[in-house]
């Protein structure tokens, strides 16, 4: 990829997951230079990985088939964003209440029990 010359490695990998901020603070840790031209240099090397990204010449990994893994996080993902959830509580279930009851009913007797005694 034709990016300046002395730009790191690391500013690039920012670049190409498309984080400039991060990409701005590892060029001014790199170089030592202020805000300003770390800012216009980024921009600078952000343009041309972009034109070498259309070009097809980036030196990146190149497409890898999806894990199954990998495909049943994304289809959960997916699941979840779109708002279809399978339901965890199904019609008829008590969802729990019960225990809370029973728990409600005994601290109720052992409060009885201890005020109440003879």
């Amino acid at each position: 990829m034709g990016v300046q010359p002395g730009v790191p490695q690391a500013v690039i990998d920012a670049l190409l997951r498309g984080d400039k901020m991060e990409a701005i603070k590892l060029l001014r840790e790199a170089t030592g230079g202020d805000l300003k031209s770390a800012m216009e240099m980024v921009q600078q090397v952000a343009a041309q990985v972009q034109a070498a990204k259309r070009s097809g010449a980036h030196s990146g990994p190149h497409h890898q088939e999806e894990t199954a893994g990998q495909r049943e996080n994304r289809e959960r993902t997916e699941t979840l964003l779109s708002g279809h959830r399978t339901p965890t509580v199904m019609p008829g279930d008590r969802g729990g209440r019960g225990l809370l009851v029973w728990l409600v009913i005994a601290m109720a007797l052992a409060a009885a029990w201890v005020f109440f005694a003879p």
